[in-house]
This record gives C-alpha cells, structure tokens and sequence, in this order.
C-alpha cells in the first residue's frame, strides 16, 4: 500500500495505482510478513474496503 504509484501497487484503500476499479482484497497488499497469523488483519482490510466500495457508489454499508 502507499500513496504514490512509484513506491507501491495499490493506494489505502488496495485500489490499483494503474487499473481504477481493480481493488486488491487479500495478504498480498502488505510490505512484509507478519509474525503472527494476518487472518484478522486481512478481514479487517476487507471490511474497511468494502465500506468505501460501497460509499463511493453511493450506498451504504
């Protein structure tokens, strides 16, 4: 994750940099290797990116 295209493949919210509407939902969009289990960070991130798909088109959650 990260703000600039140049420093990472998808934004906060796991959007594709260079694909709108791609959004990547799983443990790939984390820097580096958790020492624990990353389940629940994972579902977490989904949620929160869930949430923002639905308020960007204009629903809610």
């Amino acid at each position: 994750m990260s703000e600039r295209p140049e420093d990472g493949v998808v934004d906060r919210w796991g959007q594709a940099h260079d694909v709108p509407g791609l959004f990547v939902c799983d443990g790939s969009v984390m820097t580096s290797g958790a020492a624990a289990n990353p389940t629940l960070t994972i579902v977490a991130l989904a949620i929160r990116q869930a949430e923002y798909i639905a308020d960007q088109l204009g629903t809610s959650a």
